[in-house]
């Protein structure tokens, strides 16, 4: 009897558990990535990225591109169109990340994003899915702004 009230306890404690990590923003990765320092670089960066398109901090948003891309594009009209919104108009309301992926070198990765906009001055409210891509070089992963946005 003992043993299998114990058996019931770990199994709710096991349940509770994975039901808070899903509600955390730790739980926007698979499960399978949390183990992986890559996997939560990317995480890092492409959230990290996406919050400041959301508070328009388009310099900030320019570092995270491969360095001879930084002072190349124009966010705002990349953002205009990744989203066919223009930025003044664009409010990003969330996004989470729904999966990455690695080519076989590991030298390529694509960031899955799922993202709540709204067009300002209209009722009109999207859902686009978003896919960063990213490079890794000298050690460092690098966003490839021209494939991304």
């Amino acid at each position: 009897m003992k043993v299998l009230l114990i058996f019931l306890l770990l199994l709710g404690l096991a349940g509770g558990g994975y039901f808070w990590l899903q509600q955390s923003p730790v739980g926007q990765i698979p499960l399978s990535s949390l183990v992986s320092t890559e996997n939560q670089e990317l995480f890092r960066q492409a959230t990290s990225f996406m919050e400041d398109l959301k508070y328009k901090d388009y310099k900030s948003a320019s570092k995270y591109s491969l360095p001879e891309q930084q002072s190349k594009f124009d966010i705002p009209a990349l953002i205009e169109r990744m989203f066919q919104v223009k930025p003044e108009f664009l409010d990003i309301q969330k996004y989470e990340v729904t999966s990455t992926d690695f080519d076989n070198s590991g030298q390529r990765a694509r960031v899955h994003l799922k993202s709540d906009i709204k067009v300002l001055n209209t009722n009109e409210l999207r859902t686009p899915e978003v896919i960063l891509y990213f490079k890794k070089q000298s050690g460092s992963w690098f966003m490839d702004l021209a494939n991304s946005l």
